[in-house]
């Protein structure tokens, strides 16, 4: 049967979920550029178009269910400067997901508007890059969500579990401001549920031993600082304020 691909074709190849498969085979049929590859080369080229596009979908459905409010933010635009304290073999390791395969946590520490929380959202980024799940929250947020959520119900227990499975959970702003003892607690329950199977990073304006200072029980601050901090890298960054930086070159 003498039949042409044409973009007539297109919807048996969207039926199939085979989109970019099919858009790629019916431009290779019809561009005269391309008569001279041989018919292994098309379909091997459409295959890579199709796969690249599966992948980038699994990677916007993981970034979408992390929560991030920075989607877009990634290790290719983190700004290498001479007066910041930001290595790209440091950088280049953590984004390739080895901590998180060793369930290793990660504590980024400096003052505010150092680009912590950027730092936080690239390297998620990465990882759903990667296909690890990830979550992310300020932890003033998810204190306030928890409280919410009545103690009982189902959906407290779902999301709960959602944040002790979860191959990378982000705290942002860490203990910047006091929590209650009932949070603590519940933070503390998170932390152990993960310890040994998940990796958490958070990001801190205060160094781990000030972080006693904004839990009232000093069993549980002690508890938390040891699940956090005793296998955990620690990257101290320094450098200018990224926010103003931001402004004057943009």
């Amino acid at each position: 049967m003498d039949r042409h691909l044409t973009q007539d074709d297109m919807p048996l190849f969207t039926q199939l979920r085979m989109t970019a498969f099919g858009h790629t085979v019916i431009e290779l049929a019809n561009d005269p550029a391309y008569d001279d590859w041989t018919f292994s080369q098309k379909i091997l080229y459409a295959v890579d178009q199709e796969n690249a596009a599966r992948q980038q979908r699994r990677t916007q459905k993981l970034l979408k269910a992390s929560r991030t409010p920075n989607p877009q933010a990634c290790i290719e635009e983190l700004r290498y400067l001479p007066d910041r304290s930001l290595n790209r073999e440091v950088i280049g390791r953590l984004a390739s997901g080895q901590w998180i395969d060793q369930a290793q946590n990660l504590v980024i520490l400096g003052t505010s508007s150092v680009g912590k929380t950027y730092l936080a959202q690239a390297l998620l980024n990465a990882a759903c890059r990667k296909f690890y799940t990830a979550r992310f929250f300020r932890l003033d947020d998810l204190a306030n969500q928890l409280a919410v959520l009545d103690y009982n119900a189902q959906h407290r227990l779902d999301f709960l579990t959602d944040l002790h499975n979860c191959d990378v959970l982000i705290l942002d702003d860490f203990l910047t401001t006091p929590i209650t003892q009932e949070t603590a607690a519940e933070l503390l329950n998170i932390l152990a549920a993960r310890d040994g199977r998940g990796s958490t990073l958070v990001t801190s304006q205060f160094d781990p031993q000030d972080w006693y200072k904004t839990l009232h029980d000093a069993v549980i601050a002690e508890s938390i600082l040891n699940r956090l901090v005793a296998s955990a890298e620690i990257i101290q960054l320094n450098g200018p304020n990224m926010r103003q930086y931001q402004h004057q070159h943009d």
